[in-house]
Order: structure tokens, then sequence, then C-alpha cells
């Protein structure tokens, strides 16, 4: 389980596979040995919101790469969304009265970043491969594997890949805010950002600029 300290704060960085089942059991032995006294999730506040609304959970409907996406997910194990990971860091953080911290972009802030680094060709590419998903061949030796795979495809476009290294910088912007707060944060990110949040976290503060901030 990786660690960070920022300052007298300690980080632990958990990734996550979105869908998993599974991915409970992670969750709660992470919790359980871990102890902390807040919990980071690399949600945004409106997705968290709906997240606790289990009302809307069986309304639910996958898109198009979503649907392909639990194809090739459900050869490692049972697969639901929302995802099962942080459905259960909200019951853990709940009955011990741990906060817990939505650390990903609102949508305000999602929609200005994608209207930015989004191109008309960025969309072209995106909506071919949508269109030919179904037909891409992917690797399965393990669940994370395919989703690193998945997610190297889908954000194959440049102005993708710097959308999701902008989300990557404002969740370690955001757990190093929590670090003035908490000393022991468990954050969980979901696996293909997890390794790029680690990244960010290690790099000094001055270095770090919050993509919001300078649109």
């Amino acid at each position: 389980m990786p660690s960070v300290r920022i300052n007298h704060a300690e980080l632990r960085v958990i990734g996550v596979l979105k869908g998993l089942v599974k991915e409970e059991e992670k969750v709660s032995r992470a919790f359980a040995d871990y102890a902390p006294d807040a919990i980071a999730i690399s949600t945004s506040k409106e997705e968290l919101a709906a997240l606790r609304t289990k009302e809307s959970h069986s309304d639910y409907e996958l898109s198009n790469l979503e649907e392909v996406y639990k194809a090739y997910m459900e050869h490692f194990g049972e697969v639901r969304l929302p995802t099962p990971a942080y459905l259960k860091a909200i019951e853990l953080a709940d009955a011990a009265h741990v906060p817990l911290i939505p650390i990903d972009l609102n949508d305000e802030e999602f929609t200005d970043l994608y209207c930015k680094r989004i191109r008309g060709v960025d969309m072209v590419r995106e909506s071919f491969y949508t269109r030919s998903i179904r037909r891409r061949k992917y690797r399965i030796g393990s669940a994370e594997e395919f989703a690193l795979d998945w997610d190297m495809k889908v954000n194959r476009a440049k102005g993708f890949r710097q959308l999701e290294r902008d989300r990557e910088e404002h969740m370690a912007l955001t757990l190093r805010n929590m670090a003035s707060k908490y000393e022991r944060i468990l954050a969980l990110v979901e696996y293909e950002r997890s390794a790029g949040v680690e990244r960010f976290l290690h790099s000094r503060k001055d270095e770090l600029k919050d993509p919001v901030a300078i649109l």
C-alpha cells in the first residue's frame, strides 16, 4: 500500500478497479488495517451525492463504452455499476463517522476543462472509436492490465490524455489540501489514475498548478 508523507500527514493511495465487486474487500481491508481519519475518493461532489442516493442505483444506464468495459471486466469477477468500491467506502465512512471527501473536479470545472482541452478532431476520433469499440482487442492478462489498456485506447487522442492528467493533478492538489487538516488519509482512486496521482503527490508543491485555477 503506497504511502506519501506531506508535512505531518500520511496519505495511502489505493487504486480501485471500476465496477469489480471484489474490490470491496480491498477497500474493507485497507480501512481496517490503516484506520484513517479521513477517506478521499476520486469522484466529483455531484457523483458522490448521486452515490449516496441509493434509489438512483437501479436507474443507472450503461453507455456503449460501459457495456463493452463491463463485458471484458467480467472475465475477472462480478461487475456492477455504480462502482462497488466507492459504495463500500461510503458505508465504512458513515459507520465509523469518518469524513468522506470527493477529490475529483466538480461538474462545472470538468466542463470548463473539457471545452479547453478537447478539439474537434479529438471528438471525431472519440466518435470513431466508440463505433468500432466492439471490434477492438484488449489485453486481459489481469484486471489491472485490461483497465490500463482500455484507458490508453479510449484516451489515445491528445486532448483526452491531457484532460486525464488535469484530473490527476487536481486530485493530488486536493489531497495535499486535506493533509493540512487530517493526519491519516486513505485515498481511493480509480486504478487508471492512481499512479498519476501518486506522481503528482511526490512533486514539489510549487511544481503543481491546479488546471482549474488557470482557465
